[in-house]
């Protein structure tokens, strides 16, 4: 540990604030329920349900805390155990000058990042394999769609049996299926973030959901970018540009995204978290 960072006694999670993680986890998962159900009614009301402990958290009512300082209680105590393991790491390799010590640091920061990214990504993909495996959300998604071409003047209609194919008059139809949401990337991103240390707890949170906007724009422009380009150069050529975007072009743009925000976000020195050692 650097010897200039300041030494602070850390308390454990109390029981209240223990529960207020596990509702506020049980809320997420309930979101994601909901855009994962076949039944729009069930899906909405997993919904509502999920925002309303979610109010209740951190808007009104008897549980009500502060959203800052239930992330800020989480992040110190995992903060503690990390810090632990990162100055066994530098113990182990003989680590003592400050750029030796900053090495080890990098390295075991981006250790981190893909020991907790790559199993959570990996899972919600299996869990979303399907193709109607996030049915709500492919239903919104095509509504959106619909009424941004609509309203440009291009003749298209929902159709199928989940109301998720976009009919056109005069092009292909399209089908919104769960891996043409950007949920997967939009996890892949935002966890990227959420997951690198050393930068404030509700920086990494801000730009966790700027990055979810991001994608959610960037892959709304992706399938309506389908429309101009099948009519400009022919299905064969949006073929080859949704096959190259779908499986290579949207995990080149994150990775160059995560770079960049480390360069310019979590770089900068008003944004870093205070190097503090904590103690028990």
């Amino acid at each position: 540990m650097n010897s200039s960072s300041d030494v602070v006694k850390l308390p454990s999670l109390e029981r209240d604030e223990i529960l207020r993680g596990l509702i506020f986890l049980g809320s997420l998962l309930l979101i994601f329920v909901s855009f994962s159900s076949s039944n729009l009614l069930y899906g909405l009301s997993c919904l509502f349900i999920s925002l309303f402990f979610i109010s209740l958290l951190f808007w009104k009512g008897p549980i009500a805390t502060d959203l800052s300082y239930l992330i800020s209680r989480y992040s110190d105590n995992l903060a503690f155990y990390l810090n632990k393991g990162e100055a066994y790491l530098c113990e182990s390799f003989n680590a003592k000058k400050k750029s030796e010590k900053v090495l080890v640091g990098i390295a075991y920061n981006f250790s981190l990042v893909m020991f907790f990214v790559v199993p959570i990504d990996l899972l919600f993909q299996e869990l979303t394999k399907g193709e109607n495996s996030l049915l709500l959300y492919q239903q919104f998604l095509t509504w959106i769609i619909y009424v941004i071409e609509s309203s440009l003047g291009i003749e298209v209609f929902i159709r199928g049996e989940y109301s998720t194919t976009l009919v056109y008059r005069d092009m292909i139809d399209l089908e919104i299926v769960s891996e043409c949401t950007g949920l997967h990337e939009t996890v892949f991103l935002s966890l990227l973030i959420l997951c690198f240390r050393g930068v404030k707890p509700m920086i990494r949170l801000k730009w966790a959901a700027y990055s979810v906007i991001f994608i959610f724009i960037e892959n709304l422009v992706r399938i309506l970018s389908s429309y101009p380009i099948v009519h400009i150069w022919e299905v064969s050529t949006w073929e080859k540009y949704h096959y190259f975007w779908w499986h290579t072009g949207q995990y080149a743009l994150i990775m160059s995204l995560f770079v960049l925000w480390i360069m310019m976000v979590a770089g900068h020195p008003s944004n870093k978290s205070p190097r503090t050692e904590f103690i028990r």
